[in-house]
């Protein structure tokens, strides 16, 4: 016969129950641990620092975290610190919606992105851009700027660069007051009294400096209406120069090692068989030191051409291999700047994704990106619509390979053989070593098939597509 249970008993069977409740009710929700990656790789064109790339995928949200790191861990921990406020307020209001999320199609989005300002070989201002976005019109966007000095080993702060004379800081804010009435667009939102505030403290100030100009920038709202957005002003460095100090002034004259740009051609587009067996391979998020040079070999040897969608940060990241690829024919397409969920932003915001990415791939390649690819595939009708005012098709896909789910040359070659039929448009990426493991025996076999390769304007040319539109390719 059962025992009867008595009171303690009971309190702590409760107390059990109760934790596990606690615990699945508080977001231990598997869909959160989905898919995530993350990568270090060394920028040639930005000797002395690492890029660390963190993404993640879950039902929830999504997250792309961009980083520039240094050696030396007290450079880091300020730009380490900010990012994981960033990314712990985000989750908060990841939890706090996570009812409202579940009722919607929708998901949440932080990504973060670090754009490198040269000085020197030693010396980086780091631009630092998060955008959250949780539900609502708008997402919320910040600015931080930090300047590291690698030979040094020391944070640069604005004092090590100018001189902090009251004389030197007020031609500084009148030269960054002119700068400012030259923005037409800006004319009717700004507020005097909030930019007077905003230059009153320069040690508040978010600064970045490199061969060309001293930039200073203001968060949404911090001095002007928020129809104007984030504000970015420019003051070219021959009028702040006299307010340099001489070391500075040394880092800033060392000779421009960064080679003139390309002239590459544009891919040659020789006539098709409309009867012909085409099919378009395509691969998302590089170029990446390791993978990129491996793909562009095999294609080199089975004479395939290929387009590689590019974020404009990984072209401006690894120059040299941009230029590879317009050379050796391929072509470039836009992925974004820095692989944002372009759904989860405002229209001023999408350009801005699409423009800059367009504008890195063009310097660093001789190639401007004649289509665009938005990354996850997510669009709304603001990204439709901004793509189709440039005259630019959206590409997605009809055949996904998964390499970024399986990781597995095997899967990769796989899916892409039972599923590939002439017209189509595979899927890859080339920041993954399975992929390229895979290519070899997977072009071999398509060859054998009797698939030529392509690249997506001359598959949309044959298919004789118009010049906007979203395109998936041929899925039977």
């Amino acid at each position: 016969m059962l025992k009867r249970l008595k009171g303690p008993s009971w309190a702590v069977i409760f107390v059990f129950i109760a934790g596990i409740y606690y615990f699945i009710s508080s977001g231990a929700d598997s869909s959160l641990q989905a898919f995530s990656r993350t990568e270090t790789t060394s920028p040639a064109a930005f000797p002395g620092l690492n890029l660390e790339t963190r993404t993640k995928e879950t039902k929830s949200y999504t997250l792309a975290i961009s980083t520039p790191i240094t050696k030396f861990e007290n450079l880091n921990k300020p730009m380490k610190d900010w990012i994981q406020a960033q990314e712990s307020e985000f989750l908060k209001t990841v939890k706090a919606n996570r009812q409202l999320m579940d009722s919607k199609e929708f998901r949440a989005h932080l990504n973060i992105k670090a754009e490198p300002k040269k000085i020197s070989d030693t010396m980086y201002t780091l631009v630092f851009e998060a955008y959250r976005y949780s539900g609502g019109a708008n997402g919320q966007a910040e600015v931080k700027t930090f300047t590291v000095d690698i030979g040094k080993q020391k944070m640069v702060q604005l004092e090590d660069v100018i001189h902090m004379d009251e004389e030197s800081l007020a031609t500084l804010r009148t030269l960054i007051k002119n700068q400012m009435g030259e923005k037409e667009e800006l004319q009717d939102y700004l507020f005097e009294d909030f930019l007077d505030e905003a230059l009153e403290n320069p040690l508040n100030w978010k600064w970045a400096l490199s061969g060309k100009h001293f930039t200073l920038y203001f968060n949404e709202y911090e001095i002007a209406a928020g129809a104007a957005g984030a504000v970015k002003v420019k003051v070219p460095i021959e009028q702040i120069r006299p307010l340099l100090k001489d070391e500075i002034i040394r880092h800033l004259e060392l000779p421009d090692i960064q080679a003139p740009e390309p002239e590459v051609s544009e891919p040659e587009t020789a006539p098709l068989d409309p009867a012909g067996k085409y099919i378009a391979l395509t691969f998302d998020d590089g170029p990446h030191p390791k993978v990129t040079p491996l793909i562009l070999d095999i294609l080199k040897r089975h004479n395939a051409k290929a387009t590689f969608y590019m974020l404009g940060s990984q072209a401006q990241f690894y120059p040299a291999l941009a230029s590879q690829v317009a050379e050796e024919g391929h072509e470039i397409g836009n992925h974004s700047n820095s692989h944002a969920d372009l759904s989860s932003l405002g229209a001023k915001e999408i350009r801005k994704e699409m423009e800059e990415a367009s504008a890195k791939i063009k310097e660093a390649s001789g190639q401007l990106p004649a289509t665009v690819r938005p990354p996850y595939g997510a669009m709304n009708e603001d990204v439709k619509k901004i793509a189709g005012m440039a005259q630019t098709p959206l590409i997605l896909w009809s055949v996904d390979s998964l390499d970024w789910k399986t990781l597995n040359a095997h899967s990769i070659k796989k899916i892409v053989k039972a599923n590939a039929v002439p017209g189509s448009i595979v899927l890859m990426h080339d920041i993954h070593m399975p992929t390229a493991q895979a290519l070899p025996e997977l072009l071999t076999y398509l060859e054998k098939e009797g698939y030529e390769f392509i690249t997506v304007s001359q598959l949309l040319s044959l298919q004789e597509q118009e010049v906007t539109g979203t395109f998936f390719g041929k899925r039977s």
